[in-house]
């Protein structure tokens, strides 16, 4: 039987309806669920579409108790300052960072069959254009979604985040000031034999508990650490004593509602852990991945590593101008009639994005411009993301928690 198509004719060939996986690939949200929630501490979302540096006071507190003196007598200590300390606080400015995704539609793309259209259509190239401009627009939004995922885990999982892609110098790293205690290394690698993995865990809670000034309410295992710690002789053992339990997911033990948008997110939930020091907190793994500039796939929730944090801490996001000159009439009139859309700085959300609800239009700056000889198009969206953890000492990481066997 012959293989190669028949020439084409009206009754020979099928065209089928267009598969396009990028429509299809999720777009995780799970460490961006932690900012920019009111109900988080106050966390705020800012959009600053005119100012290029943002500015925020953090006030530090403590935990010390009042005194017990003689009469007649005061309270100073010995270093002669006052009991009460007032307006002790730390001033940060930082320049917004930049992004800029461009597509280009030439004229000659635009005379050519695109995917999915059947060769007898006879399509006009104004439609063409469009729906390539589309394709661009929502290729870009994904792409800024898989970045502010990236940005937001590095400010959760080391207290930082880049201004730059891939720079090591750290004057181009925002630093939100992250406690160093709070990054650890276990002295015993978790899957070597006389790991206290519990304790480690207990350890974790108190440093939270004593500089941040909360418990924490989840945990995340890497991917590959999940099944060591499930699988710990001491974590099994333990695991029905009435000091420590591990409770499965199940409608008696459902997510708690404010715990749910870290679902929705893509996060995945693996059951409620007490700790044999009485911290209770939600585990979740997070197995999503991204593409990073250089081709190779990276985990959202680095391997090898442990994140515990109390959801609910005031972590804010920032948003900053675009890099363009002001948007005019004839801009709009433009794009409304080359695109069919008056969406020019209003982004069109993908479909694809999961827990989807914190992504808004208005972190988007997305606009059009034809080159000089009118032969090509540039699809252009910019953005200018900060995720702050605000009360950064709330979180806490465990890093290089496996022992590869590698010296």
């Amino acid at each position: 039987m012959a293989i190669t198509p028949n020439v084409l004719d009206t009754y020979s060939r099928f065209m089928d309806e267009l598969f396009d996986e990028k429509e299809i690939i999720g777009v995780s949200t799970v460490w961006q669920q932690f900012f920019g929630k009111p109900a988080n501490g106050g966390s705020k979302t800012i959009y600053s579409p005119n100012s290029e540096v943002v500015e925020i006071d953090i006030m530090r507190g403590n935990e010390r108790t009042a005194a017990l003196i003689h009469r007649g007598t005061d309270s100073r200590h010995l270093d002669l300052q006052r009991n009460t300390a007032t307006q002790n606080f730390s001033s940060f400015s930082r320049v917004y960072p930049f992004a800029e995704e461009l597509g280009d539609i030439t004229s000659s793309q635009i005379l050519k069959r695109m995917a999915g259209e059947n060769p007898y259509d006879n399509k006009a190239r104004i439609d063409r254009l469009r729906m390539l401009a589309r394709e661009h627009h929502m290729e870009h939004i994904r792409r800024y979604v898989r970045l502010f995922e990236v940005l937001a885990g590095q400010s959760l999982l080391a207290g930082a985040m880049p201004a730059l892609s891939g720079s090591q110098n750290l004057d181009n790293w925002y630093d939100f000031r992250r406690n160093s205690a709070h990054v650890i290394t276990p002295a015993i690698p978790w899957n070597n034999a006389g790991a206290d993995i519990l304790g480690d865990i207990d350890a974790g809670c108190r440093l939270l508990r004593e500089n941040g000034k909360v418990k924490p309410n989840v945990i995340f295992f890497g991917q590959d650490v999940f099944p060591v710690f499930i699988n710990d002789l001491t974590v099994r053992t333990q695991a029905d004593n009435r000091n420590y339990e591990l409770i499965a997911v199940s409608t008696n033990n459902p997510v708690p509602p404010s715990l749910m948008p870290l679902v929705d997110g893509g996060a995945i939930p693996r059951g409620r852990l007490r700790t044999p020091e009485g911290f209770e907190m939600w585990m979740f793994t997070y197995i999503d991945v991204f593409t990073d500039g250089n081709g190779v796939t990276q985990h959202y929730m680095p391997l090898d590593s442990v994140f515990m944090a109390y959801y609910g801490a005031r972590c804010d996001r920032y948003f900053g101008p675009p890099e363009r000159l002001p948007i005019v009439s004839s801009d709009v009139a433009w794009y409304q009639e080359m695109f069919g859309m008056n969406n020019i700085q209003g982004a069109m959300l993908p479909p694809n994005v999961t827990g989807g609800g914190v992504i808004t239009p208005a972190m988007f700056y997305c606009d059009a411009y034809p080159s000089g000889d009118k032969k090509k198009v540039t699809i252009r969206t910019q953005s200018a993301p900060i995720f702050a953890t605000t009360q950064t000492d709330a979180f806490l990481t465990f890093t290089n928690v496996i022992d590869d066997g590698r010296s």
